[in-house]
């Protein structure tokens, strides 16, 4: 297998020598992700700040790939194509994950690329971290795992250490801006509130808990057991699934599986979060709101993807493996400190100028004039 992927690297990369010969376009900026059949929220976000900068010729390439990797391949080789002919074109690309085009390829030395990973922090072990057998490691480095960035784009110095690991870069390789995110959830709030509010009256007299779970390989969910135990006189329960989730909830009950508003969205009208291993915990603390692990399956998900987070120490009593527990607590008051502490570890800027900073450093390091 290791051959074959280096036998595909080396005829992309002569099919890319043409696809060089077309001269850069100082005002390319091109987006690829493989997250998505549509642009992101912080993509949509960074553009429209970069838009403020001036003339660019923006240019979106977005199609959700399987992980699985030759899979990928062959259903997306067209699209490779497309993505070779703007890396060529391009002064800048920015990514929000891996993607088999910008780390497989030589690109030309003028192109500068940026990695905007698309969870906010590394509670999750990813990348690099999880490559333990000789057999990853070797097919990691015929990949080219997450190679040829110039810039990861961090949100604490935190979690910079996990970053190196996952990537396998070194700290100079690495700028604290945060994600766009960050800004809509300050500035947003109120007006998500509002629109969830008319859709939903219900939620308004009483409180609000949302559930968001991160995804698992095994598909070891226990929504069941959630929507069972809750009083449904005291508590809305909306539940908002990752979108890799495609387990079949049965019976709600009295509670709502929310598809037409964002997890972002939805933390707007949260009295409490319910998650796990997700990054949701560290968007519900940017808006201070009492967060509850659910941690199941931690001893299994220790081990297998594995955190960087040691969230029993975070989260303290507020963490737990039964739901019943949890639910005993909703009516005590919650210290917030214990959110506020974790907010600040994992995000260093809540000043509502993430985006621009972020733009900026993108522009000056690609000597944009």
């Amino acid at each position: 297998m290791s051959f074959l992927i280096y036998l595909i690297q080396k005829i992309f990369n002569f099919i890319y020598m043409f696809f060089k010969l077309f001269p850069v376009d100082n005002n390319r900026i091109l987006f690829i992700s493989r997250q998505s059949d549509k642009p992101s929220l912080d993509f949509r976000l960074l553009i429209k700040e970069l838009n403020k900068k001036g003339n660019k010729k923006i240019v979106i390439i977005t199609k959700r790939i399987e992980k699985k990797y030759f899979v990928a391949l062959r259903k997306n080789f067209f699209i490779m194509f497309r993505q070779m002919y703007h890396l060529a074109r391009s002064r800048i690309c920015i990514v929000d994950g891996y993607n088999v085009a910008v780390s497989f390829l030589k690109h030309k030395k003028s192109l500068k690329i940026f990695q905007l990973w698309h969870s906010l922090g590394a509670i999750k072990k990813f990348g690099y971290q999880t490559m333990i057998s000789k057999k990853d490691r070797r097919i990691a480095k015929v990949s080219y795992l997450h190679k040829n960035y110039n810039y990861i784009i961090a949100s604490s110095d935190y979690e910079i250490p996990f970053l190196m690991e996952a990537f396998n870069y070194d700290r100079n390789n690495f700028y604290i801006a945060g994600l766009p995110r960050i800004d809509y959830l300050l500035k947003s709030s109120m007006k998500n509130k509002k629109k969830i509010y008319k859709k939903y009256p219900g939620f308004i007299n009483k409180k609000v808990i949302l559930y968001a779970p991160t995804f698992r390989n095994n598909n070891n969910y226990r929504f069941e057991e959630l929507i069972d135990k809750v009083d449904y006189s005291k508590y809305v329960l909306i539940i908002k699934k990752h979108e890799n989730i495609h387990y079949e909830i049965g019976d709600l009950k009295g509670a709502y599986l929310i598809d037409d508003f964002s997890t972002l969205k939805l933390l707007s009208v949260a009295d409490y979060v319910i998650t796990d291993y997700s990054a949701v915990s560290i968007e519900a603390a940017i808006l201070n709101i009492p967060i509850y692990i659910w941690a199941y399956d931690y001893e299994e998900y220790k081990k297998d993807p594995g955190l960087n987070v040691n969230l029993k120490k975070e989260f303290g009593h507020y963490f737990s493996e039964d739901i019943d527990e949890i639910y005993a607590m909703l009516d005590k008051k919650y210290d917030l400190n214990v959110v506020l502490d974790f907010k600040n570890k994992n995000v260093k800027y809540l000043d509502k100028r993430v985006t621009k900073r972020l733009a900026n450093f993108i522009l000056k390091e690609s000597n944009y004039e």
